[in-house]
């Protein structure tokens, strides 16, 4: 009987490699529908999906009624993301909290075929206190959409 069942794995690995599209174009590609959940803090890139996007936090627009205070309006907040995918030109766009329909206020963005939803601002606005950009974490919803 020959050695060949210990170059079994090495094979099977091989295969499997390049039956899943790792042959080496250096293309990385995201199915149609994936979607990740990553929370923004300024100053620091994080990787989406395969890593092909990056994301990152750049400004904060929040006019939330402060938790110690009594408002009319809720008020609304939005983030300023960068969004870089490989081999493409950095795109940036403003991201905002759900708002009431026929508002003029950002919501949903599509950068570089992903779909990005805030989905939460930290920390909640307290009256009089001013938060610096640095102690903002958003979270965002990013979906392949192409």
């Amino acid at each position: 009987m020959g050695t060949w069942y210990r170059y079994a794995p090495a094979v099977g690995a091989c295969a499997l490699l390049a039956a899943c599209g790792g042959g080496g174009d250096g293309a990385v590609t995201d199915p149609l529908g994936a979607s990740q959940t990553v929370v923004l803090r300024a100053g620091v890139v994080v990787a989406v999906g395969s890593g092909a996007l990056t994301l990152r936090l750049t400004d904060v627009r929040d006019s939330r009624c402060p938790v110690d205070a009594v408002c009319v309006w809720a008020g609304h907040a939005s983030v300023a993301v960068q969004a870089a995918y490989t081999g493409q030109a950095t795109q940036s766009a403003w991201v905002g909290l759900p708002a009431s329909a026929g508002a003029d206020l950002p919501g949903d963005a599509h950068v570089h075929g992903w779909r990005l939803r805030l989905q939460t601002l930290e920390p909640t606005p307290r009256a009089g206190v001013e938060v610096p950009l640095e102690q903002y974490r958003a979270t965002v919803v990013a979906e392949r959409t192409q």
